[in-house]
């Protein structure tokens, strides 16, 4: 007997659209969202007052940024995957831009500036990145 092959969980439609509107790799978008490992309704508080939204944890600051700039509410990204990943792509864009392209450096200040909170952040992406 031919064993079957295992199925993988599917990667939503909308999170592989996200990464392709904004040239980022898929394998990156779904490590990012491994580490961060929020669920749809999720609402994190952190230690500074600030709150991440969502499956992609994304921060208040950007949140309300979000909303200023494109009107995509905090309810809308913390409780719509789609919204989150888009919204994820868009500032993992920026942040690659901002770091003169390197995807690496735009990865790490997606959680933080900081070098000590950065780079450990980078190395758990990069770990999640391999476990597919």
């Amino acid at each position: 007997m031919i064993p079957l092959p295992v199925a993988e969980p599917p990667v939503p439609v909308c999170l592989v659209e996200a990464a392709r509107d904004y040239s980022l790799p898929l394998r990156g978008m779904i490590a990012l969202w491994i580490t961060e490992g929020g669920s749809t309704g999720t609402l994190s508080p952190n230690t500074n007052g600030t709150v991440d939204h969502g499956p992609f944890q994304i921060n208040t600051v950007w949140a309300q940024k979000l909303e200023r700039e494109f009107g995509v509410s905090p309810q809308m990204i913390t409780t719509n995957f789609c919204w989150s990943a888009r919204a994820a792509a868009y500032i993992l864009r920026y942040e690659i831009n901002q770091a003169n392209g390197s995807f690496w450096d735009g990865v790490g200040h997606y959680h933080s500036r900081t070098p000590k909170y950065k780079y450990p952040y980078i190395q758990r992406v990069y770990n999640n990145s391999l476990k597919f």
